[in-house]
């Protein structure tokens, strides 16, 4: 196992950007760059040659300018926050935000944007005796709107046996919401389109939403087109959160896609409630490239839940001095 590190270019601003490269025994390659801590790729081998696995860009200034958030972690919050505003209520104070986005006649902020902190540069820490690298940043109070002074860690780690672990850390002097996910897109044949893709879900439940934001109401898969309970073809337009069960632990997968070309697989696991599941479109342009579409499984607390009056939608409060962690796992079998 190697830890390789090259240059990614330049932002706009005349930072220099790094790319990590880490390469197992089985000739698996992951990299990563310090700019926004983004996932840019997994490499993995075949009888005809190494195979992209993600959509990604070729430097740094590609994920400044480009579209989708490709392989970003999200964050403070990611996905959307409605309400009055858009806003939520913490302890009693109100915290109101740009709208970004629209969705089911309201307001919305869509991954804590406008300053995103994808595209910001990380701290890095080369960790090569565990094959891994670690992506620091210090969120100040009332950065992008939320309280609270917080320190973040991605880590990334590459197993001998093909898995990508993404672990999330953070602890913040305030209470705050702190909501993680990665954007990553994948493609399991690398290029041409997914809807042949085999798709297991292991969720009976999805989150009810007009325009990808919850009703409140948690709804069974049967009969829909989530229920993927059984393998079938992956579905044009998905952009859907799928629950989390009672059995479900970070050692069993939540997720398994198939490649209907190449046969490579891909398991899910997290510790997170729900899955994103969301497919980009596949008209070949600047933003999906070569590989024309791909899907996202985006572990996070479910959609706007702080603003939610539903128990099941979990609160992504974190309190002042308590330590977050998180873990999402990629497998991938060829």
């Amino acid at each position: 196992m190697s830890i390789q590190i090259t240059d990614y270019g330049l932002t706009s601003r005349g930072e220099a950007a790094k790319l990590y490269t880490i390469t197992n025994q089985n000739g698996c390659r992951a990299q990563f760059t310090d700019f926004g801590a983004t996932w840019v790729n997994v490499i993995v081998p075949t009888a005809d040659g190494p195979l992209d696995m993600m959509q990604h860009y070729d430097s740094a200034a590609g994920y400044e300018t480009g579209r989708g958030h490709r392989g970003c972690p999200i964050g403070r919050v990611a996905n959307r926050i409605a309400g009055t505003g858009p806003s939520f209520t913490l302890n009693g104070q109100t915290y109101t935000f740009p709208a970004t986005n629209h969705g089911n006649g309201q307001d919305v902020n869509l991954h804590s944007g406008p300053d995103y902190y994808d595209h910001r540069i990380y701290q890095c820490e080369a960790d090569e005796a565990h094959n891994a690298v670690h992506f620091s940043l210090f969120s100040p109070h009332m950065d992008q709107g939320y309280p609270g002074n917080l320190k973040l860690t991605v880590s990334y780690c590459l197993t001998e046996d093909n898995t990508v672990k993404i672990s999330y850390d953070a602890v913040s002097d305030m209470d705050t919401l702190f909501n993680m996910t990665n954007h990553a897109y994948f493609n399991l044949n690398g290029q041409g389109t997914i809807w042949q893709h085999s798709l297991w879900v292991d969720s009976t439940r999805y989150t009810e939403a007009i325009d990808c934001v919850p009703t409140g109401r948690i709804l069974p898969v049967a009969g829909t087109k989530f229920d993927y309970t059984t393998p079938r073809p992956v579905e044009n337009s998905l952009d859907d959160n799928l629950c989390g069960e009672p059995h479900h632990c970070l050692k069993n997968p939540r997720i398994r896609c198939i490649g209907d070309q190449t046969g490579i697989a891909l398991e899910v696991h997290t510790d997170l409630p729900g899955f994103q599941i969301y497919t980009s479109p596949d008209t070949p342009d600047a933003w999906n490239g070569p590989m024309a579409n791909a899907i996202c499984f985006e572990s996070q607390f479910y959609v706007n839940a702080i603003n939610i009056d539903n128990p099941e939608f979990k609160k992504p409060i974190l309190k002042a001095e308590e330590p977050f962690h998180s873990e999402t796992w990629y497998h991938f079998i060829f």
